[in-house]
């Protein structure tokens, strides 16, 4: 696709308008087609549904259910698409009971409807998703377009996009007024702008007087990071909004673009809490708009960016390009005013960036105000940057208002020599009642460069370097002290007490920590512990006496105040926990799940409160001590081994052997329990397992909730095979236990007919490929202008989504680009086609046990899943793998030499030095 520069977006105000003028006459011409049955399902509705209803401050006409009035099917596998747009009208309120919806065609609305409601009737919003075909990068999909009414509600659902490379769901709304959109949930990995819209969610409202709410839109398992633009961001208020679009308690992570982006709207977007982490290109990026009475704001909100810790959801290789915190940006259009207060700023690690807050030259835009805001800086991006404002284009006040702002961090550099820097024509800037330690490195407090009628004072400049430097600039300063520290951000909005954390030359005990280390000295009698099974979760509870956190679990996101905890705990067996007197009086997951376990047993959410009577005090029971011994006499050959792996699902299994069972080493836990032949119990981190030693052959095997891998005698099954796994007919075909079919399952994936795809990405490119085997075109792909050999093939491919494909044997010895680039697959597996360049083979090959491996190479090393793909565990990065194998094949390419060889089992190893 043609690349933009942040200084030449492709997007302007009038681009929504003309999309809903094209929209509109597609619109009217569908609905021709289905008047007349949805004229005859409507009556059906009417005389099925509910009476008048007032929900969520609407008074419906009716109500009707998704499955028993409409006829849905709740299990995927039917589309609704025609119930769905023939129940459409004013005054209409579907519930969908929980269940899976298959959309396959979008729904373009655009009748003036008022009063329409979409809503789950789960008590998760996870409990009701819409599903939709896999793979429609061509379609770029669109699952609701709505482009005229009022008060639509669209409520406690998710959007499944699932984890392939290709599969997405937008929505595009727009309401006069009284629209909203609350707890819907964006799942699934997003793609980049090849297979997407440029956004999940655009939201827009067309009258100067409405307002359209989104509160708690969760958009936070990911997405392809191909820097920008390419990216997709979350949620865009588009140039053809005039009123106010307000965003509540959202959190979005992890998005290719912009969490949120109003740049070149009328109207107006306002901001109230939630948190925006790893976003790519920018976390927040907003401008001041031009409503005719209202300014755009943002309040009580946090950003955290930790490029290095991405959460679970990454992929091996998914990496930040340029991420900023926050830009005020009108894209040219001169808007000014907009105002950030009370939000939170943390900065841990971070690649090049423009700068936490910024407002590029470029981005046309007058004056903004940051007030009572916290900053933390522990990277080399630029803190504060107001960079110079066109004075022949951007509104009045041009100035940059620092207003009760800290600024702290282990920064030891800034790229404008100064934590903030104020450039030409931001008359009237002021400093004041603010903040700024860095205490590292060689870094200045402010910079003003060539504006006048400036002021700083009653602040604290405390740096290594100069506190104030001025350049043309005229700049009034007075009561300026240098000898405090300041408060630090934290991701709940609260502040600790200083920021001498941040010295790395001196004690880094500080007061802010006092509340903690004095309190945890003598832990409380009881202890509750909240362990991570990979799902963003924030919880609440409250006990009825003493309350303090245990150890360091606790980070500065999560808050103890009296008796009370709140929290957030997101990746898979990380825990917080604490200590506490009393019992637990209440709790709440308000956001996701997680296991706990109080006084070392684990609970459920319904039952926590009970967990510190009498009945439970000694934290276990007899039938645990009992489900432990062994079950088995000596005499008893135990020689097949079942193991249950973790997939982060939380899982409960059963089953039974014929003959005898019991633990294998210490994998089993107190809360699995073996009764005889019988075993039952749970695994839910990923990668962990429980392993069973037996005789005989399983008799049984279930799922009582969740799912796990299955290995009998180091061979995978499912629940439906598990019980012939160990049958005559399957074992012992080899001496060691494993099976020909085992066996047969790590050949050479090379001795077979292999598939080679290269999709245009939109550049004119030309590329190159030979194999070791046979190459042949597949299908009509092929061109006249593309040549095909018996072992090689050169071509071109230009048009985006377009591809060229191949079948072959052998190995894929050489895959070049001479001009351009495009996508590769090998058997519908995307692949770095630098691996085909790498001269050097290395390949682990599992016996059947688990072998551990561990490499490092002085050059570059990439996986070959021609030979063999690497799981999601294994991981390749910076010259160095690290994985495990089975009863599979690892297989990777390398340049240069091995440096370091670390291999743990039986697996076989070989490897081929092809360049010396």
């Amino acid at each position: 696709m043609a690349r933009l520069t942040d200084g030449d977006d492709d997007e302007s105000a009038a681009d929504s308008d003309s999309i809903l003028e094209s929209q509109l006459n597609r619109r009217n011409y569908l609905k021709l087609g289905a008047m007349a049955a949805s004229t005859a399902l409507s009556a059906g509705v009417a005389s099925a549904a509910s009476g008048p209803e007032e929900r969520f401050g609407i008074q419906w006409d009716r109500v009707v259910n998704a499955v028993d009035d409409l006829g849905m099917d709740p299990n995927g596998n039917e589309p609704i698409d025609n119930q769905l747009d023939s129940a459409y009208e004013s005054g209409t309120l579907i519930e969908f009971p929980p269940g899976e919806y298959l959309a396959t065609e979008t729904q373009y609305w655009n009748d003036g409807v008022s009063r329409f409601g979409m809503v789950g009737t789960g008590s998760s919003h996870k409990d009701v998703q819409f599903v939709f075909p896999s793979g429609n990068n061509g379609e770029k999909y669109r699952f609701l377009e709505i482009t005229s009414g009022d008060h639509h509600v669209l409520k406690n659902f998710s959007i499944q996009q699932t984890d392939d490379d290709t599969t997405t769901a937008d929505i595009w709304m727009i309401n006069d007024d009284g629209g909203l959109i609350e707890d819907v949930e964006w799942l699934g990995r997003t793609p980049t702008d090849n297979n997407a819209r440029r956004q999940l969610l655009a939201y827009d409202c067309s009258s100067v007087d409405g307002v359209n709410v989104a509160r708690r839109v969760y958009m936070r398992e990911g997405a392809e990071l191909p820097g920008y633009p390419d990216g997709v961001a979350g949620i865009r208020v588009q140039g053809g909004s005039v009123g106010e679009i307000r965003l509540v308690d959202c959190h979005i992570e992890q998005r290719g673009s912009s969490s949120f982006r109003a740049t070149h709207t009328r109207g107006v977007l306002r901001v109230e809490g939630g948190l925006f982490k790893n976003n790519d290109n920018t976390n927040m990026r907003i401008s001041a708009g031009d409503h005719p009475s209202k300014t755009s704001w943002i309040k009580g909100a946090t950003v955290i960016m930790d490029a290095d810790n991405l959460n679970e959801h990454a992929r091996d290789g998914d990496s930040l390009d340029s991420p900023e915190g926050l830009r005020i940006d009108s894209t040219g259009n001169g808007y000014a005013g907009v105002l950030i207060e009370d939000c939170d700023f943390i900065f841990k690690s971070c690649p090049t960036s423009r700068g936490i807050v910024s407002s590029p030259t470029w981005a046309g835009h007058g004056g903004f105000t940051l007030r009572n805001c916290r900053i933390q800086n522990d990277t080399s991006v630029q803190t504060i940057h107001a960079d110079s404002v066109d004075t022949d284009t951007a509104d009045k006040p041009w100035g940059v208002n620092l207003e009760n702002v800290s600024i702290t961090g282990s920064t030891r550099s800034q790229p404008a020599g100064a934590a903030v820097c104020i450039d030409n024509d931001r008359n009237g800037s002021t400093v004041q009642n603010s903040c700024i330690h860095f205490p590292n490195g060689d870094v200045d407090g402010v910079l003003v460069n060539d504006a006048t009628n400036c002021e700083i004072l009653d602040s604290n400049i405390n740096v290594t370097g100069q506190a104030t430097v001025f350049s043309g600039a005229d700049v009034d300063t007075s009561n300026i002290t240098s000898s405090d520290t300041c408060p630090l951000p934290s991701a709940d909005g609260s502040t600790s007490d200083d920021s001498s954390t941040t010295d790395d030359s001196t004690d880094s005990t500080t007061d802010s920590t006092d509340s903690t280390t004095d309190s945890t000295t003598e832990p409380l009698p009881n202890e509750i512990r909240l362990v991570g099974t990979g799902t963003t979760t924030q919880y609440e509870f409250t006990v009825t006496d003493s309350l303090q956190a245990s150890g360091d679990t606790i980070e500065e996101w999560d808050d103890i105040s009296g008796g009370t905890a709140t929290g957030w705990i997101t990746t898979d067996g990380v825990e917080d926990a604490y200590t506490f007197s009393g019992d637990i009086d209440s709790f709440s997951f308000l956001e996701g799940e997680c296991e706990i376990y109080v006084n070392g047993e684990q609970v459920t959410e319904s039952t926590v409160t009970d967990a510190t009577t009498d009945s439970s005090t000694d934290g276990s029971t007899d039938s645990t001590d009992d489900s432990t011994t062994d079950s088995t006499t000596d005499s008893t050959d135990l020689s097949h081994e079942l193991r249950l792996v973790g997939t982060g699902t939380q899982t409960q299994y059963e089953f039974t052997v014929s003959d005898a069972l019991e633990a294998s080493g210490d994998t089993v836990e107190t809360w699995d329990t073996i009764d005889g032949t019988s075993a039952s119990g749970w695994i839910t981190t990923a990668g962990v397992e429980d392993t069973f030693n037996f005789a005989g052959s399983v008799t049984s095997f279930s799922f009582v909730e969740g799912e796990a891998e299955i290995y009998v005698d180091g061979e995978q099954v499912t629940e439906s095979t598990v019980t012939d796994a160990t049958t005559d007919d399957s074992t012992d075909s080899n001496t060691d236990g494993s099976t020909d079919s085992t066996d047969d399952s790590t050949t050479d994936s090379t001795d077979s007919q292999n598939e080679l795809r290269l999709v245009g990405t939109g550049a004119e490119t030309q590329y190159e490929v030979t194999v070791s085997g046979t190459l042949e075109a597949s299908g009509d792909t092929i061109e006249q202008w593309d040549d095909v050999s018996e072992s090689s093939a050169t071509g071109w491919v230009t048009t985006e989504g377009a591809e060229d494909t191949f079948t072959f044997t052998g190995t894929i010895t050489s895959l070049s680009f001479l001009q351009g680039e495009a996508e590769v697959y090998v058997n519908g597996t995307r692949v770095d086609p630098a691996v085909f360049s790498l001269p050097n083979t290395l390949v682990v090959d599992g016996d059947g046990t688990e072998t551990t491996y561990e490499f490092m190479v002085s050059g570059d090393i990439l996986n070959d899943p021609l030979v063999g793909p690497i799981e999601s565990d294994d991981s390749v990065t910076n010259g160095k793998v690290k994985g495990s194998v089975t009863d599979n094949v690892d297989a990777f390419r390398f340049s240069g030499d091995i440096r370091k060889m670390n291999l743990t089992g039986d697996a076989a190893l070989t490897f081929e030095d092809n360049d010396g």
